[in-house]
């Protein structure tokens, strides 16, 4: 009788978030620019290593970007890191866990990185399902889909009255699926984004404390330790 009662606990439970979660979607959806855009997946074809990561052909494509920065800034010299390498970078050193209260209804498939001009955005690719106790897909309720979430990073040099050039960074905000959404509905899933922060805080302390100048170009990121740049 309990053992029977307790089973039913449960599925009433894991149903109460399962609704939780389509409707916080949907509001997501809504806020960010329509419902139907909300759920769509971000268009990625065009992030350099996407495909073979998830593929899992990146091996042979994998470039220790830490030691890459380290060698330039003990040589002085400028250095570049393209789009590529970043995102198998992040592949082999991150192993990512959807947390907050879709914890059960996501997976994340991986983290990618897309640069623009003056302009890095960050991709979380998941997997939105119905899953068992045991990790098992269901498909009762809805058919698994992929859902994305980014966060924009605008970087670039400012130069001040005296002539300072300095490196400044600013959050425009982001996308939830294909929808856009402003800075303060992208701090909704800011803890997502905190986890990559925390897994790779040597690596963005060399990047951003270290070198004198940072410049985003269409897929390559370059860093100059030089003081004596324009």
């Amino acid at each position: 009788m309990n053992s029977s009662m307790q089973t039913s606990n449960r599925k009433g439970f894991g149903l109460i978030k399962l609704v939780v979660l389509l409707v916080v979607l949907v509001v997501l959806g809504l806020l960010g620019g329509g419902t139907y855009f909300g759920w769509k997946q971000a268009d990625m074809s065009e992030i350099s290593g996407r495909e073979k990561i998830l593929k899992g052909e990146s091996a042979s494509d994998y470039v220790d970007i830490k030691q890459k920065v380290v060698n330039a800034l003990n040589s002085n010299a400028e250095v570049s890191i393209t789009e590529s390498e970043l995102n198998h970078y992040i592949a082999k050193n991150m192993m990512m866990n959807q947390t907050g209260f879709i914890k059960g209804f996501a997976t994340v498939k991986g983290v990618f990185i897309d640069l623009k001009p003056d302009m890095m955005e960050i991709f979380i690719e998941r997997e939105i399902a119905q899953y068992t106790d045991d990790g098992e897909i269901q498909t009762d309720v809805f058919k698994p889909f992929n859902q994305t979430v980014s966060m924009k990073l605008k970087i670039y040099r400012n130069e001040d009255e005296h002539g300072k050039k300095t490196t400044k960074i600013e959050f425009p905000g982001g996308t939830i699926g294909m929808a856009p959404a402003p800075g303060m509905l992208v701090k909704i899933v800011k803890p997502s984004f905190d986890q990559i922060y925390e897994h790779f805080v040597a690596e963005l302390d060399l990047g951003f404390k270290k070198m004198n100048k940072i410049t985003i170009t269409d897929g390559k990121i370059i860093l100059d330790p030089r003081l004596t740049v324009n």
